[in-house]
């Protein structure tokens, strides 16, 4: 039941943030209006044929930076996160250290080992 709940509560806030760029375009494209009169930068040059993208372009450059933004102060954290402490000691002891003894103890027959160490010929 916990886990149902939390699923449910980050997929809306994982979807949030692939889908910035699209609310800004869905809120453009439902005041395309209000913005072409009154917000656009470009209302007085009827030749331009602005409509409002100047202020689109604005709001989308916006949230580019603040994605940056963002991805900038996380990869921050990451590095942080990643250096040791000072007082960090890494001890190996003899389990790590010992010699490995194997019960392979064949020898391998004389001539043998010059047929596998040959240069190749041309």
């Amino acid at each position: 039941m916990f886990y149902r709940i939390t699923a449910f509560l980050m997929i809306p806030l994982l979807l949030g943030v692939s889908l910035t760029r699209m609310a800004v375009f869905a809120g453009f494209e439902l005041n395309r209006d209000y913005i072409a009169s009154k917000l656009c930068e470009n209302r007085d040059k009827a030749w331009m044929n602005c409509e409002g993208k100047c202020y689109l372009s604005k709001k989308l450059k916006q949230v580019e930076e603040k994605e940056s933004k963002q991805e900038r102060e996380i990869q921050k954290q990451l590095m942080q996160d990643s250096f040791m402490p000072e007082n960090f000691i890494v001890f190996f002891g003899n389990e790590v250290t010992t010699t490995i003894n194997t019960p392979y103890r064949h020898a391998v027959p004389s001539g043998y080992e010059t047929i596998f160490f040959q240069p190749p010929r041309v």
